[in-house]
């Protein structure tokens, strides 16, 4: 093996524990409740995984990609349910009144 396919080799396992590293720590935030925190490092998680694409990596690397943007899109939309008021002042004010 040439020195540049070792190089290469090596700077793909690299980013391919990068990658799980960024994801589990993305599950421990969401698993704390810190979801705009998870969302971020979900985010980078599916960077640096869509850069792996060696041929040792390459089932590993799209399966991990699919499970990034799964479990982004759960963390997406438990911020959008956080974000909706369960009610306006006003419909406050209407039952607190009736």
């Amino acid at each position: 093996m040439s020195y540049a396919n070792e190089t290469d080799r090596m700077r793909q396992l690299q980013l391919g524990a990068m990658a799980q590293n960024l994801y589990s720590l993305a599950n421990r935030h969401r698993e704390s409740g810190n979801y705009i925190i998870a969302h971020a490092l979900y985010g980078r998680a599916l960077e640096v995984a869509r850069h792996v694409n060696t041929a040792e990596h390459k089932g590993n690397g799209s399966a991990l990609v699919s499970r990034i943007e799964q479990d982004q899109k759960v963390v997406l939309e438990k911020l959008r349910v956080g974000q909706r008021p369960e009610s306006t002042p006003q419909q406050r004010a209407q039952k607190a009144a009736g």
